[in-house]
Parts: structure tokens; C-alpha cells; sequence
């Protein structure tokens, strides 16, 4: 199973320790905590989330005036004592409303319906995928499958195709996170490469395209067994 990426929203720690509690009781799930709407725009910038546990009323920035600021937010189950916000909290297409305090049942089942609403988001994905860049103040689409590696560059990701490279200013994480994983490996904390590009393997290093391209001491054995497994299904 993919692992569920989780970001709880929420101004009260306990409340966040009883939702992380019970997030890691499940396998496969990444928790990240916020306390803050205002944060949590800072890193929905910066990382790709699956689900999103939001609690309502917090200081500087609602719950609701934060969903407002989302054009495409990712699946979101809503938090709150107050029960009175379920009826606006539905008008945002949250998957569902979990009044504090919350048991593990009720949870579970606000989860279960969470990995619904996401695997069904996926499953109507085009087959040819593509993702839009922001580089030299336009948003440029690139196909995923043109993509030969993504390096990290300080403050900025340089993203190769065979005929074309784009500077974006954005976190090499962020867009790893948007691709697919069965297509591409982080082999560095400086590089995202494309599994099928690649065409020798030697010395610490994989070649894509006529360049050598370093995988980390740390990353080297996993990455290596990684691309010659899937190479060798792809014939």
C-alpha cells in the first residue's frame, strides 16, 4: 500500500497527539503536525498531502477561510467541537465531520472513507500524465514520461526532458511527491530520476542520457536493486 500522507491542523497539541495516536496505529501513514492554518498553507507549498484532519476554529485563520484558499486541496475530514459547523463544513466537499471527542471507531470510519474518496480521485487520473510547471513566469506543461531526472539546486529544481530544461522555484520534495512512484526514485537528496531512463549503473553513479548522475552512500543499495527490478519488468 502507498504510504497516506497526513497533515493535522489543529491550534490544541492534545488534540493533535490523539489524532497522530491513532494514525500510528495504522500502517503506512506519514503524520505531519501543524498548529496553524497560516503554517499549513507555508507547507502545503512545500509537500504533497493525502489527507488533511482540520480543525475549525483557530486563531488568525478559520478552519473554513482556510479551505477557501485552496484551488485543489487534497481530501479533508474536518475536526471540531462544534457541531454546528458540519452543514457549511459539507458545502467544501469534505469527506466527512468528526466531532471531538473523537473515538478510534468513529475515526476509523472517517479514514476508511478518506482512502475511498482519494483512491477514487486516483483512479480517474488520465493515463498520460502530466504535471504543470511555473518557469519563466508561465506555467508549463511537461508529460511525465519525458522527464529524465529532477535535481535540486538550493532554492530552485532544475527539471530535465530530452529537449528542454525548466527552472522552477520550488522544493525538489514537493514535486517528487507529485510524481508516480512506480516511474521515479529519489537516488540522492539532490536527485529524483526516472526508473526507465536510466542506462548503466557504475560506480555510484547511474547514467540518464549521456550524464552521470551521483546516488548517495545511504541510498545506493535500495536505488540499485530498485531500477534493475523494475527495468527488468518492463523488458
Amino acid at each position: 500500500m502507498k504510504q497516506v500522507r497526513c497533515l493535522v491542523i489543529d491550534d490544541e497539541p492534545l488534540a493533535i497527539d490523539i489524532i497522530e495516536n491513532y494514525l500510528g496505529r495504522l500502517d503506512d501513514t506519514q503524520v505531519t503536525r501543524c498548529e496553524n492554518a497560516i503554517e499549513a498553507l507555508k507547507l502545503l507549498r512545500e509537500k504533497v498531502f493525502d489527507i488533511i484532519f482540520l480543525d475549525i476554529e483557530m486563531p488568525l485563520l478559520t478552519g473554513l477561510e482556510f479551505l477557501k484558499s485552496l484551488t485543489d486541496p487534497p481530501v479533508v475530514i474536518i475536526t471540531t467541537a462544534y457541531r454546528d459547523y458540519a452543514v457549511e463544513g459539507f458545502d467544501f466537499a469534505v469527506v466527512d465531520f468528526l466531532l471531538k471527542p473523537i473515538s478510534f471507531a468513529r475515526f476509523m470510519k472517517g479514514f476508511e472513507r478518506a482512502l475511498k474518496s482519494r483512491k477514487n480521485h486516483e483512479a480517474t487520473l488520465p493515463v498520460e500524465q502530466s504535471l504543470f510547471i511555473k518557469s519563466d513566469r508561465s506555467h508549463i506543461k511537461v508529460r511525465v514520461d519525458d522527464i529524465l531526472y529532477i535535481e535540486g539546486m538550493k532554492d530552485y529544481v532544475k527539471v530535465k526532458t530530452v529537449d528542454h530544461e525548466y527552472i522552477t522555484y520550488q522544493a525538489l520534495g514537493a514535486i517528487s511527491d507529485t510524481l508516480p512512484e512506480d516511474k521515479f526514485i529519489r537516488i540522492h537528496r539532490s536527485y529524483t530520476i526516472a526508473i526507465s531512463k536510466v542506462a548503466k549503473i557504475k560506480g555510484g553513479f547511474v547514467e540518464i542520457n549521456g550524464e552521470s548522475i551521483p546516488m548517495s552512500r545511504e541510498l545506493r543499495a535500495s536505488a540499485t536493486k530498485r531500477i534493475m527490478l523494475e527495468n527488468q519488468r518492463s523488458g
